[in-house]
């Protein structure tokens, strides 16, 4: 029997849970203003997958966030001043970790006083060791496929320095009729030299009287980039014709630490071929 033989990496940012290991936290954002010395440290908790000991390695990457708050990673060093996955130093930086227990990574950036203004990024991977062979039908008879599974999370990193800003503005927010109901499209700026991550809240208004209120998904926001947000609006509070208003209320923190509400205001026209 012929044999195929194929890589398949999986690439995942961190959450609480994987099947094959889990990380906590899952970002690190760090403040280096608040620094004592010229290098800051962290510190992450990495359990591994269960059933059997597993062997994990740790390296660093450079990643920026594009108009669709997705993170793009590079795991090669570049020009930007802003990359400092030159500067970040993991220990242990591999262990293998048996069923049960959890092993702390601590993160060392160093050099503080040489970072650039504003936000600088860097990202941690973690990569099991030892690949998992898996086979697969091809469905063509005489020739089987075997493929190799490598698990590879990623934890971003950020370092905010000097003179960072955090400013959020909706510029435009809208109501949009498609053919499976009304959706708001509301576009968010982040007009500092920082991310915001923010949370947000719809409330549809009959005049001054609430109708009903619902969360939509927050996202962040790349420094000096925007995100277009679409979610569908629930209309089964909405008892009959008329026009409402629909309001936007987006919260993030600013440089400071402090909350900041952003608000916006979108007409909705109930009629009777909703």
């Amino acid at each position: 029997m012929k044999k195929i033989l194929g890589i398949l990496i999986s690439l995942m940012m961190a959450s609480t849970v994987y099947a094959s290991v889990a990380v906590s936290p899952t970002k690190i954002e760090i403040n280096a203003n608040n620094a004592r010395s010229n290098y800051i440290t962290a510190a992450i908790d990495i359990k591994g997958a269960e059933g059997k000991p597993t062997r994990y390695k740790l390296y660093p990457g450079y990643f920026t966030i594009n108009e669709k708050s997705k993170i793009v990673t590079t795991d090669l060093a570049t020009d930007d001043p802003h990359d400092i996955s030159k500067r970040v130093r993991f220990v242990p930086s591999e262990f293998t970790i048996v069923p049960g227990k959890s092993q702390k990574v601590r993160i060392n950036i160093n050099n503080v006083k040489l970072l650039a203004d504003g936000e600088n990024r860097a990202i941690l991977y973690i990569e099991d060791v030892q690949p998992k062979e898996a086979e697969i039908d091809t469905g063509v008879s005489g020739i089987g496929a075997k493929i190799i599974l490598k698990t590879r999370v990623a934890v971003p990193i950020y370092v905010d320095k000097g003179n960072f800003t955090k400013i959020g503005e909706i510029e435009t927010f809208n109501i949009v009729k498609e053919k499976d109901g009304l959706y708001t499209t509301m576009k968010i700026l982040s007009k500092g030299n920082s991310k915001i991550r923010y949370t947000a809240k719809m409330y549809i208004l009959d005049g001054k009287k609430l109708i009903s209120e619902y969360k939509v998904d927050g996202h962040a926001v790349g420094n000096n980039n925007y995100y277009v947000a679409k979610d569908k609006i629930p209309l089964n509070k909405i008892k009959g014709v008329g026009e409402y208003t629909i309001r936007a209320v987006v919260t993030y923190e600013n440089e400071k630490g402090k909350k900041v509400n952003i608000k916006k205001e979108a007409q909705l026209n109930i009629t009777n071929n909703m």
